[in-house]
């Protein structure tokens, strides 16, 4: 290989990063992510022999273009929402992604074997994005593997592996086909065709099989318990509607739209996050403990009213709630002796009131959580002044289910709020909890008409494949829809339009094997991630010793 001048590996690098991009949904050809690697393995390569002493400052520099591209181009639309938060997003997210690959371009020079390489960028990569779907400073967007959500018919295996198997997918699959450049750039006519088969053989078998899967999983579908529901998008303005109008004005739009929908059939109404958005105490609703003028709760006699005349019907509400604590945690002061825990909560409502309650397990760090307060507490302040909290919302620790009965049957609908609905493992939770049916409640409406609205609703396609499980997503705006176990989206509304639509979908009994044992590749992933850095720092201390 010969040596690159600094500006050709700058460009390089670039290039990956716009293939990484123009992989991405919604406008996107995935097949760019088997080869958006490419452009970096090859300034990995020649930087290394290039080098007298194999820099981790420098492989930064080298890779943070590619990185800091690729975050860009695909997530440039948070800037709608918050410039600041947008900057800090993008630098971020591409530093870490850049430390990743860095580290491992760092710790390949040690381990010479193609093969053994490959395994140790998979394992980094797949321990790396397994730390994001959990940590506070947690922003999975970019997962690799979520870049198949909208060609579902190709990866009906997530059933098994979860997004995370997409992403070893896409690792393996740019290796195998960087060595055949390898092999054709060197001439080393004795491997290529065995390359290329190999490529190709790991490229169509997963295709393969995820077709094959689809008339199986087609004939297991359950319909012997449907559930007939109705979905409100309200499209409330977040920026000069939502806070503006009373809770009982937003219920009021609520059952405008749901009211010429609903009969004595109709057995669930979802609606969006926040879609009653003004702080309420669940203790006093549910005890009734109001003053009947308080136009935080008066809204709910209107769905009282609704609801003694349907009576099997039940709401799935997004409601702002709070709890008076005598504990001083993640909360803001209310007097001498008491704090204010705040909730993004969903609120199952009916004929016994608000019978249960679910609140945001995975907060939006800066917005909705102050990452590491021990760390960044002194941050407060400045975040208020950028759109964010000096405080934490509280967190749900289990993913609840709602529950209610038809036909003698019990039937459970997990919802996930917003961003949750990117965590595979969290959603493969409420299927363990006894969700027979999903929900997605989420406030799209923050980024206006960009890419970010129809990423997230592509993601949840991927949540339907992994549980098999028919998926109720109502947002306040963006797309609003229905998605079956296998991915295909039955109906979907239009963005910017206030209406509602009623559908049917089916109650579902089987666990897959990822929500039986969820991101198992990660944990296997964490292993290697251990032995490659014992390897790696084992290996120079023997050439150490020997040479001595």
């Amino acid at each position: 290989m010969k040596s690159l001048k600094w500006y050709i590996k700058f460009m390089l690098s670039i290039l990956g990063g716009l293939l990484l991009a123009f992989s991405w949904y919604p406008h996107g050809i995935p097949f760019f992510i088997f080869i958006s690697l490419i452009p970096l393995f090859y300034i990995s390569d020649v930087s290394i022999l290039e080098e007298k002493k194999n820099s981790f400052g420098r492989a930064i520099l080298l890779f943070y273009p590619a990185f800091f591209t690729f975050n860009l181009v695909t997530t440039y639309w948070i800037a709608y929402c918050t410039i600041h938060g947008a900057i800090a997003a993008l630098v971020l997210n591409a530093l870490f992604q850049t430390l990743v690959f860095s580290l491992w371009h760092v710790c390949k020079k040690q381990i010479q074997n193609r093969f053994l390489q490959a395994i140790l960028l998979s394992s980094f990569w797949i321990s790396f994005e397994y730390l994001h779907l959990n940590w506070d400073l947690t922003w999975p967007w970019l997962n690799l593997g979520n870049v198949f959500a909208i060609t579902p018919k190709l990866v009906q295996w997530f059933s098994v592996t979860g997004s995370l198997g997409g992403t070893l997918w896409i690792l393996i699959l740019n290796f195998l086909i960087y060595n055949l450049f390898v092999e054709l750039s060197e001439n080393r006519k004795k491997h290529i065709v065995s390359n290329t088969v190999l490529s190709f053989i790991v490229l169509i078998v997963p295709i393969l099989c995820s077709f094959a899967m689809i008339p199986t999983i087609e004939n297991r579908i359950d319909k012997s318990l449907p559930i007939k529901s109705i979905i409100v998008q309200q499209n409330i303005d977040p920026w000069t509607e939502e806070y503006s109008l009373t809770n009982a004005q937003e219920i009021d739009r609520i059952l405008t739209l749901a009211y010429p929908l609903i009969d004595s059939k109709i057995d669930l109404v979802v609606t969006s996050e926040s879609s009653v958005a003004h702080g309420i105490s669940v203790e006093k609703l549910k005890n009734n403990d109001f003053y009947p003028e308080d136009s935080r709760y008066n809204g709910f006699s209107e769905l009282d009213s609704l609801i003694s005349k349907f009576n099997n019907l039940n709401f799935i509400l997004g409601l702002s709630t709070y709890n008076i604590s005598e504990n001083k945690k993640n909360t803001e002061k209310s007097n001498k002796n008491t704090y204010i825990e705040s909730y993004n909560t969903s609120g199952f409502y009916n004929k016994n009131g608000l019978e249960s309650i679910y609140h945001k397990s995975r907060l939006v760090p800066g917005v909705e959580k102050m990452p590491f307060p021990k760390v960044f507490g002194f941050l407060g302040e400045i975040l208020i002044e950028l759109g964010g909290s000096n405080s934490s919302l509280e967190t749900d620790t289990t993913q609840r289910v709602f529950n209610f009965e038809k036909d003698g049957n019990y039937i459970g609908i997990g919802t996930a709020i917003c961003y949750e609905s990117v965590y595979g493992e969290l959603v493969a939770n409420f299927v363990k909890n006894g969700a027979n049916v999903l929900a997605v409640i989420t406030n799209d409406s923050w980024w206006k008409d960009s890419q970010g609205h129809k990423q997230h609703f592509e993601m949840a396609r991927l949540r339907a494949i992994e549980t098999r499980r028919y998926v109720l997503r109502a947002a306040n705006g963006g797309f609003s829809g229905v998605i079956d176990p296998l991915g295909n989206v039955l109906q979907k509304t239009n963005y910017d339009e206030c209406t509602a639509f009623d559908t049917e979908v089916y109650a579902q009994k089987c666990e897959t094997f990822y929500v039986k044992h969820g991101d198992y590749i990660a944990k296997i992933s964490l292993i290697f991630t251990v032995l490659g850095f014992i390897i790696s720092l084992i290996i120079p201390l023997y050439n150490f010793f020997r040479r001595k």
